[in-house]
């Protein structure tokens, strides 16, 4: 005996995956706007490309069989065939161009279209199935009771391979992969304005200062060092003898050991914000103050000024070293130390940090007002895609953390931003308070921030699809499609043998 559903249980079947799909795409929506989401955005992912490539494959079926009932019958204005047929081109065209590994920039100008599409498809989708409820009447017969049994069963078929891949999802979309969607929760110090964050080099925890210096231990504890009632401005952590060196307002401090003693260093300056050890000798300490750059070769105890070069040494910042040459800033510009001057690199101006990437590749310069530079070893570029401006452009960064898997960007207004291509940011989630996010230390996909209110925690989930993975993807959506189709044989219906009287049960197809 043959199976067959009418027509309108195989639309029905069919706008329940475009209405699962558009509910998915409801949480893109909100985490474009940085709120938090109840769900993990991978299985988002997931589960929407899942319903998306199915009912690709159905509608498919569905037109080469001819079971979609005409968009220019009687009834429907002539303009809404067409409309649907360049949305739904535009939305499984801009969705299948996605799964692909793009630019930042195709990237996002494809899923703004992917969006607009699905927004603007949900009303004349509406008016569609509208003009064909007497249709959907006839099938549901005024009760679900009386749906066929076969549709729930090709329902339950098409949805299983969903729910068994939402178990192992993977990140897809570039909103995923950078590991937004989740929420910000305070872990330490609430209150406590840092402005410095760094782990240790020996393995001892991480050390926080501002107002007061901290360590925090791996079990999540976090403990006051006895340091000096001083205002920490800038901190560099040594693997070699002197442990730590901190810079306050009123001049430097080292320490042997993360617990103490801090003695203070004869450093003529003030307003040390920059500290940096050169990685090829440990006792060279180079350091940052309101009088200009200092230079000491025996591990602090003597000091010379070397702002040698430096356009305004009054605004001497940020030191940082990359490519095994030391760089430094003041307030109208970025410098190279080379033959005892300081060689002017870049005019980006107001930069406070210069952090070089994990791999050694790249140098990020954060600016107060010019965001973003990064410095491949040739030339600078600007990198300021998707980060917040203020005011007449102003884009306010304090520090760039560039790990091997993601950059992470702190800023000043706008809490903290992530990209994972190098390319463009994104905002990272809510949760944080109000004021500005100075570090962020990203340990495997666990964040710590230093902030105006203490230390921030943010757990990032965003496994990438293997091609193994992949397959597995391909088998649930065969076997999904090819088993609700077979069970709904559509395009199987019978003909009438003969008349059918009222009160008597139709003929039963053999």
């Amino acid at each position: 005996m043959g199976a067959w559903l009418p027509r309108e249980g195989v639309g029905t079947l069919f706008i329940v995956l475009v209405v699962l799909a558009w509910c998915w795409a409801l949480f893109y929506l909100v985490v474009r706007t940085r709120l938090p989401i109840p769900v993990d955005l991978a299985i988002v992912d997931t589960v929407h490309v899942y319903v998306g490539v199915v009912s690709l494959a159905f509608l498919a079926s569905l037109l080469a069989t001819g079971q979609v009932p005409p968009v220019d019958a009687p009834g429907k204005p002539p303009w809404l065939g067409g409309s649907l047929l360049v949305l739904y081109l535009a939305l499984y065209a801009t969705g299948a161009i996605l799964l692909l590994p793009l630019g930042s920039t195709i990237s996002e100008f494809l899923v703004t279209t992917h969006l607009l599409a699905a927004v603007w498809s949900v009303p004349l989708t509406t008016v569609y199935w509208w003009r064909s409820r007497s249709d959907f009447a006839r099938f549901f017969g005024g009760s679900l009771s009386r749906v066929p049994a076969r549709f729930w069963l090709g329902l339950a078929i098409l949805l299983l391979p969903a729910a068994a891949l939402a178990v192992i999802p993977r990140a897809l979309s570039p909103l995923a992969e950078t590991g937004t969607g989740a929420v910000w929760s305070r872990v330490a110090l609430p209150g406590v304005f840092l402005d410095r964050m760094a782990p240790s080099p020996k393995g001892d925890g991480i050390v926080a200062g501002g107002e007061g210096l901290y360590l925090g231990q791996a079990d999540g504890r976090w403990r006051r060092l006895n340091f000096p009632a001083e205002l920490v401005l800038g901190l560099a952590l040594s693997a070699g003898p002197t442990e730590a060196y901190v810079g306050t307002d009123g001049g430097a401090y080292a320490a042997s050991n993360l617990d103490g003693p801090y003695r203070k260093l004869p450093l003529p300056g003030h307003g040390i914000h920059g500290i940096v050890i050169d990685p090829r000798a440990s006792s060279r300490i180079w350091a940052s103050s309101r009088e200009g750059f200092w230079r000491s070769d025996d591990g602090g105890e003597h000091w010379v000024n070397a702002s040698q070069g430096l356009k305004a040494p009054a605004g001497s910042w940020a030191l940082g070293y990359y490519r095994g040459a030391l760089y430094g800033s003041d307030a109208l510009g970025v410098y190279r130390w080379t033959d005892g001057m300081w060689e002017r690199m870049s005019e980006q101006k107001y930069v406070v940090s210069l952090d070089p990437s994990a791999d050694g590749q790249r140098l990020f310069a954060a600016s107060m007002g010019e965001g973003v530079q990064v410095f491949d070893g040739t030339r600078w570029n600007v990198l300021d895609e998707g980060l917040a401006a203020h005011g007449s452009g102003a884009i306010h960064v304090i520090s760039v953390t560039a790990g091997n898997q993601r950059m992470i960007a702190a800023t000043m207004l706008d809490g903290v931003a992530v990209g994972t291509n190098g390319e463009r940011w994104s905002g990272l989630g809510s949760g944080l308070s109000r004021g500005a996010v100075w570090r962020v230390l990203d340990e495997g996909g666990r964040l710590l921030a230093a902030t105006d209110d203490g230390v921030f925690s943010y757990t990032i989930k965003s496994d990438a699809a293997s091609a193994g993975w992949w397959t597995l993807f391909a088998g649930a959506v065969v076997v999904g499609t090819i088993g609700s189709l077979s069970r709904l044989r559509v395009g199987d219906e019978p003909r009438r043998r003969g008349p059918h009287r009222r009160g008597q049960p139709p003929p039963v197809p053999r």
